[in-house]
């Protein structure tokens, strides 16, 4: 195994002797590489045979198979974020901020944005708002752009709206399926759609309710997770009126869930200010009121299944959905998204959800949850068909695909390694 240590230039990156013949603490998978990183590693992950890092200095262009560096590009903060989209890693500094649209097989920048802009990513193209604040100049517009080279599809002249980043299913740092739908936010404080292929907002008008909006097909489904005095059951009401039409669709109610203190979970997303609801196409994963878990289909109001025991949602991806006994810790469980069997189930890992360092992943074959000892924390890589642990790992979960997991472990002051474990 090659370990890199890297310095302000790619050029500074020398392989060194791997520590220990077993790289990150624990057993597991093959630990194809390391690299040490300045400030640490925020983001990273692989794109065709490419690993791409953000480590709070810079962006780093990484040989996917040994580490060997390939490029570097500053990007110097914590606050910066990237998001990988139509094989293009999209770079934004900060809330707001200036935007490189990058090729990872070179490093090469394709095109850029500047600041103040809000991006809302598809995985075909950029939907971008020049002017993100309420009030807006009379010289603004609202762009969609092709990712490959910026080209400009449409273009909205002031616009009455604001572009909302709420989607049905997805995983960070992926971008979210192109839609023929986004959910947006008027001046007056009403949801509507935004037909991406045009441009044009659908008649259909529902309040806001400051917490989703989001498109179900041509439904656009509102929901509020704050629910009123005397209501005790984590109630999530959801309003759904047709797109097209504007006439309602339905109305209901979901849950979300309760810790062991009794207080709700109230979201719907692994973060509070996570953008992508548990589930896939219009589906959306919840609890009932007994705690169990549901699909409902957000086009109709459907519940397409009930689990048989309790379950809340963690972390999915388009086939698996992994639950957890309650919204803070327990066991946890895998189930099938299309039918609601529970697959497996593994033990607690120890590691509560409400914990700075927790984190879940589902990736095809792969499931990956953090779990500590103490004060110790480690990475439970699981066999998403059988259950059977493949590996566990001392770090923090920083990336996981089909096929590897990337783990972050401390190399010092200010300073960590990512190890990339494939199987």
């Amino acid at each position: 195994m090659t370990v890199l240590v890297c310095g302000a230039l790619v050029a500074a990156c020398t392989a060194t002797p791997d520590p220990g013949p077993s790289g990150p603490a624990g057993e597991g998978g093959v630990v194809a590489w390391s690299v040490e990183t300045a400030t640490g590693s925020h983001d990273a992950w692989i794109v065709r045979d490419t690993a791409v890092v953000l480590d709070g200095s810079a962006l780093l262009g990484l040989s996917a198979a040994d580490g060997s560096p390939r490029w570097r590009l500053p990007y110097p903060g914590d606050e910066t974020t990237f998001t990988i989209a139509g094989g293009m890693v999209v770079v934004q500094r900060g809330h707001h901020g200036a935007v490189d649209v990058v090729a990872p097989d070179t490093g090469r920048i394709a095109w850029s944005v500047p600041s103040p802009v809000d991006v809302v990513a598809r995985d075909d193209a950029l939907y971008l708002d020049p002017c993100p604040d309420q009030g807006k100049p009379a010289a603004c517009a609202v762009t969609k752009r092709r990712l490959a080279d910026g080209a400009t599809l449409w273009s909205v002249e002031n616009p009455e709206f604001r572009l909302l980043d709420n989607v049905i299913g997805g995983r960070r740092p992926l971008a979210p399926a192109a839609s023929a739908y986004l959910p947006v936010i008027l001046a007056h404080g009403r949801d509507a759609l935004l037909d991406t292929a045009t441009g044009r907002l659908l008649p259909g008008r529902a309040k806001h309710q400051a917490w989703y909006a989001v498109a179900a097909g041509r439904t656009l489904v509102t929901t509020d997770h704050d629910p009123p005095p005397g209501d005790d059951d984590c109630t999530v009401a959801v309003t759904a009126v047709d797109g097209p039409t504007g006439k309602p669709a339905w109305t209901g109610k979901v849950y979300s869930g309760r810790r062991p203190d009794g207080e709700c979970h109230k979201r719907l997303s692994d973060a509070w200010s996570g953008t992508v609801m548990f589930g896939s196409g219009s589906d959306v994963a919840a609890v009932n009121r007994s705690g169990r878990t549901t699909l409902t289909d957000f086009t109709t109001g459907t519940v397409r299944w009930t689990a048989q025991e309790p379950g809340v949602p963690i972390a999915a991806d388009d086939r698996s959905l992994l639950v957890r006994d309650n919204a803070e810790d327990g066991p946890v469980a895998l189930l099938d998204l299309a039918t609601g069997r529970r697959l497996w189930t593994a033990p607690d890992p120890g590691l509560p959800v409400s914990s700075a360092s927790w984190a879940s992943a589902v990736a095809g074959d792969l499931v990956a949850v953090m779990g500590a000892t103490g004060d110790r924390p480690y990475v439970l890589v699981f066999d998403a068909r059988t259950g059977r642990q493949l590996a566990r790992r001392g770090g923090w979960l920083t990336g996981l695909g089909t096929d590897w997991v990337m783990v972050s472990t401390s190399a010092g002051a200010n300073r960590l390694r990512l190890e990339t474990i494939r199987f």
